[in-house]
């Protein structure tokens, strides 16, 4: 309607495209558009080729290698993380390996350098016993006994230590029992022993200490790390064991007189793999395996162990449950 209340009529005139115009054009942007995706699916194909799957590839192979002692594996300039991360990983096992192999050879060497030493001495004294007349003596006869017992000693302790690590065919005999005598009887043992030699035990306690736990095993322990703190204590020839007892615990320390022990090497003294550096003492008697058997006996009990050391010597100590 008009101002004046009149109907109007609008005619409106409109060119419509052809369908077949709309139809070209779209092919040709989907043309264009194809063209871009697949151009962009190249680059990104090459892309993760060259970033994921080759380093993958790559992993995998350095990964087989491992089983083969190729201890050599390296691959740098990673961005992705996830892949970053798994060649880490296995970079960290490569090192780890590497080193417990090393050991392995380095303990195989120790193990059999200290099998011939005692075998060549008795094959030498009985050589002699046999072919000169005379030798025979007692003298003689201690030598091949006690290069026969440092033989069973070193035997006993890989069977005690092959045992204890794998947790097979361990008899724990546990039962309440004084910690304090056990400890007591140990150091009046040695001290009896070693006393003609110039050694001297202060043993220290506030006791009784009543744990729970194999006794044979705990004393297994004491014995082995007071005859470390004789090994290797100074020339005042001084070991001092220090009984602590505590609410729920009771601590045992075992401490020498010696140079002490290089600080980077503390983590390294518990494994059975370790080397004794040349400028220490080496022990007359023994395997080198006692600090090995003390850990994996304290952790059966639940218990820790440590060490502190300095230059005034060390202090080797274990902590055990208190019966309440």
């Amino acid at each position: 309607l008009n101002q004046d209340g009149e109907p109007v009529t609008i005619i409106l005139f409109m060119e419509l495209t052809p369908l077949s115009t709309t139809v070209e054009t779209l092919k040709s942007q989907l043309v264009y558009v194809t063209i871009i995706m697949l151009l962009v699916a190249i680059f990104l194909a090459f892309f993760i080729a060259n970033k994921i799957a080759k380093p993958i590839e790559s992993i995998t192979k350095a990964a087989k290698n491992l089983g083969k002692e190729k201890y050599d594996y390296q691959l740098e300039g990673l961005i992705i993380k996830e892949v970053s991360d798994l060649n880490e990983t296995l970079h960290f096992a490569d090192q780890e390996l590497a080193k417990t192999e090393a050991t392995r050879k380095e303990f195989l060497a120790n193990i059999s350098h200290d099998l011939r030493t005692p075998l060549t001495m008795i094959k030498g004294y009985s050589e002699v016993m046999r072919d000169i007349p005379g030798e025979t003596t007692t003298e003689n006869i201690q030598v091949i006994i006690d290069e026969t017992t440092r033989l069973q000693t070193l035997v006993n302790d890989l069977l005690e230590l092959s045992k204890l690590e794998s947790n097979k065919n361990i008899i724990m005999r546990n039962e309440e029992f004084d910690l304090t005598e056990s400890v007591k009887s140990i150091v009046d043992r040695f001290e009896a022993m070693l006393m003609a030699k110039g050694y001297n035990f202060e043993f220290e306690s506030p006791g009784p200490a009543h744990i729970v736990g194999d006794e044979l095993k705990i004393s297994q322990v004491i014995y082995n790390l007071i005859n470390n703190a004789v090994t290797y204590t100074g020339d005042d020839k001084k070991i001092i064991i220090n009984e602590i007892i505590l609410p729920d615990k009771v601590r045992v320390e075992i401490k020498d007189t010696g140079t002490g022990i290089d600080a980077t090497r503390i983590d390294d003294i518990w494994d059975r793999y370790y080397k004794i550096e040349s400028s220490h003492k080496r022990p007359e008697l023994g395997s080198g395996l006692g600090l090995s058997i003390v850990k994996s006996i304290i952790e059966l009990h639940d218990g820790k162990v440590g060490v502190t050391t300095g230059k005034q010597g060390s202090t080797f100590w274990f902590e055990l449950k208190k019966k309440t």
